[in-house]
């Protein structure tokens, strides 16, 4: 056993530690997610605050272009009921997968940083 292998395993559970302690503090709130997703859930505000940019986008998206074909006259509004059928059902699976979407974004922060813990340390 040489003198590193000590220094290098308290190195080890010093950045296991960090990364920890980094997760916890920046986890996100499934309430706030909750909260966000009862009053402008139709916007993807609740999956812009996940980190879900693709998802809040699409959903900003078709809220948008839903209520736009929706006031527009004849025969607009069948194209708004087509379009909002679909958001609507994508917003009652995000209602029942929050939680799974809560945790989904701390494992990712927490992947991300052990990959530049990686990279630092292979640099």
């Amino acid at each position: 056993m040489s003198y590193d292998q000590p220094m290098d395993q308290d190195r080890d559970a010093y950045n296991r530690n960090l990364i920890d302690d980094t997760v916890f503090a920046a986890r996100k709130s499934g309430g706030v997610a909750y909260l966000l997703w009862t009053f402008v859930g139709g916007l993807g505000m609740h999956n812009f605050y996940l980190g879900r940019q693709k998802a809040g986008a699409l959903q900003m998206f078709g809220t948008l272009l839903t209520y736009c074909t929706y006031v527009s006259p004849d025969p607009w509004p069948l194209v708004g009921v087509a379009i909002g059928v679909p958001l609507g059902i994508s917003l009652l699976v995000d209602l029942f997968k929050m939680p799974s979407y809560v945790v989904t974004c701390s494992e990712r922060l927490r992947a991300r940083l052990q990959d530049d813990l990686e990279d630092w340390r292979g640099a």
